[in-house]
């Protein structure tokens, strides 16, 4: 027989209780303190509230709201989110017509208490030459201010006051309206609208994808005149129930990636960073720029070499000091499509690609052996899933293998155009976003002085048949890495291609195609590529690259439109 022992078991009863009130006397500080630094004034009505009651009877509030300026469709839009709230067929929200009948009244402009936020971005259409606009331009009717139906109608009485004097239409379509540069029309759409066809423009110096606040800001606030009425709970419950309102555009969800051209620490690049034993010296006007971003991406196309004192010819070679260059423009991603990284042996460029590593920075479009090589690198950033694909195509189209991975060494990945459609019908369904970069086959009809020469801005022979085919294949983006001058761009079909980007880090001075360059910035958010920026580079005989001035860039982009029209 088991005997049983009435007290132990009553004081195991009462620990058990004390183990479970403990976690739940531990909660309700942790809720109390919560509320306490976040609405303290709420949490004192509450408390006010339970103990100045007998019984405990829930009122449930009702709340008369006048819209002031708000406009017809912004208010129907409002007043369809709110109307449907209520509890036991009692309406929470009824909207006045007076506002001296109103608890509170809901109009533009900032508030503590504002229950929704906006900006409308000045937009151009991709190709154009301009890249900013400032508030005193519209303001001045510089310009008719074009979009789409619904912002039209949405903010149209808003823009109105706010521009009285500017011309304001709505657009079936926006980007075809927008397709002539000299119009003297421009865009403004809502953040959630951007795509690539856009191109987004500064406003008053910001950049809306850098800065997140460069815009026309549009803020709807709640107040009332009752100083007894708990305006910050009012304005939860509408901002909860708004369906105006969106997700928010910032650095957490959206991701930034820099793209550069042909970078070769070599020749005349190699000895000013010798002479002056700093590898940070071509990067120094630059590398602020590069690296901020999530992914900077660079075409290195030399292998470090120990001893390297090479500083002329055609077989290139860099210090293993010249890391400290990458590093310096934050580099997370070196492509390997170049057809010199073997010009020492594939030995060297195997001791390359394990320098990349042991800084933590990745690879593609070339590898240790000819599998490694053929690689997709895949990286998620922000909720956004991208992979690079690299190729040389120019070496495996002439047939010099030598530059080219194999079985036993070290080089780029080779091109076959079943390759490149296999390589993205595998990868198509497993991540949001395919760039594929191209070494082609470079321009070398170079003039015999430093004048403008056309022709190598537009694509060579068969280029734009091999890039298009990637888009058509299913790629996102299309960027050729081998071009030492910079060729023009286009949007094709689904996708958006850059026949060529420049120099980065170069020793070409002598000819002002060779020093100009651009830098993509792509702009990714929920697995979309939503903007594709161009900055214009330049570099002199200092061989120190930095961002263009105006005057500069506007020449550079002018050489590219003309060059599109051949396409």
């Amino acid at each position: 027989m088991r005997s049983i022992n009435i007290s132990d078991n009553r004081r195991k009863q009462k620990k058990k209780k004390s183990l479970f009130l403990f976690p739940v006397v531990i909660s309700l500080i942790v809720v109390l303190g919560y509320f306490f630094f976040t609405d303290k004034n709420g949490l004192l009505n509450s408390i006010e509230y339970l103990f100045s009651k007998k019984n405990f009877v829930l009122e449930y509030k009702t709340y008369d709201i006048y819209t002031k300026d708000l406009g017809d469709d912004l208010k129907s839009e409002i007043v369809s989110s709110l109307e449907s709230i209520e509890f036991e067929e009692k309406k929470r929200f009824y909207f006045v017509e007076k506002e001296s009948k109103s608890d509170f009244v809901l109009e533009y402009g900032a508030s503590e208490n504002a229950i929704y936020s906006q900006y409308l971005l000045p937009v151009g259409q991709m190709y154009w030459i301009n890249d900013s606009v400032s508030s005193d331009d519209l303001a001045n009717s510089e310009y008719t201010l074009l979009l789409n139906i619904d912002t039209y109608n949405r903010y149209y009485d808003f823009l109105k006051r706010m521009y009285p004097n500017t011309e304001i239409k709505s657009s079936d379509n926006l980007i075809s309206d927008l397709e002539n540069e000299d119009s003297g029309n421009i865009g403004l759409i809502e953040k959630e609208d951007l795509n690539k066809d856009f191109k987004l423009l500064k406003y008053d110096g910001k950049y809306y994808l850098d800065t997140f606040d460069g815009g026309i800001a549009i803020s709807l606030g709640l107040s009332s005149t009752d100083e007894n009425v708990n305006v910050s709970f009012v304005s939860n419950i509408i901002k909860k129930n708004l369906s105006l309102n969106s997700e928010d555009f910032n650095s957490e969800n959206v991701a930034k990636v820099n793209m550069t051209g042909v970078t070769a620490l070599a020749r005349r690049v190699a000895q000013a960073m010798a002479v002056r034993n700093d590898y940070d010296y071509p990067a120094e006007k630059i590398a602020s720029f590069l690296s901020d971003a999530d992914l900077t991406h660079t075409s290195n196309e030399i292998s470090f070499v120990d001893g390297c004192t090479t500083y002329s010819g055609m077989r290139f070679c860099s210090n293993p000091k010249s890391i400290e260059t990458l590093k310096a423009i934050g580099a997370d991603l070196i492509e390997l499509t170049g057809n010199h990284n073997n010009d020492f042996g594939s030995s060297n460029n195997t001791m390359t690609i394990e320098s990349y590593i042991d800084a933590g920075i990745g690879y593609f479009g070339g590898g240790w052996d000819d599998e490694d090589a053929s690689q997709a690198y895949i990286v998620e950033i922000d909720g956004t899933s991208i992979a690079f694909l690299g190729y040389n195509y120019y070496d495996s189209t002439v047939g010099n293998p030598g530059a080219l991975a194999s079985s036993t060494h070290a080089g780029a990945n080779s091109y076959s155009d079943e390759k490149v459609k296999r390589n993205i019908g595998d990868l198509r369904d497993e991540v949001d976003i395919i760039i594929v970069d191209f070494q082609f086959q470079e321009c070398y009809s170079y003039p015999s002085s430093d004048v403008i020469y056309p022709v190598c801005y537009k694509p060579i022979t068969n280029q734009s048949n091999v890039f298009r085919k990637a888009i058509d294949y299913g790629a996102d983006i299309v960027v050729g890495t081998q071009a030492h001058q910079p060729q023009t761009y286009e949007l094709y079909g689904d996708g958006v291609i850059f026949y060529g980007l420049g120099n980065l880090f170069f020793d070409q001075s002598m000819w002002i195609g060779t020093r100009q360059g651009m830098i993509l910035t792509h702009y990714f958010k929920d697995g979309q590529l939503i903007q594709t920026k161009i900055t214009p580079t330049i570099y002199d005989s200092s061989l120190q690259v930095e961002v263009a001035d105006s005057d500069d860039a506007d020449l550079l982009l002018e050489l590219l439109k003309t060059a599109r029209k051949s396409i």
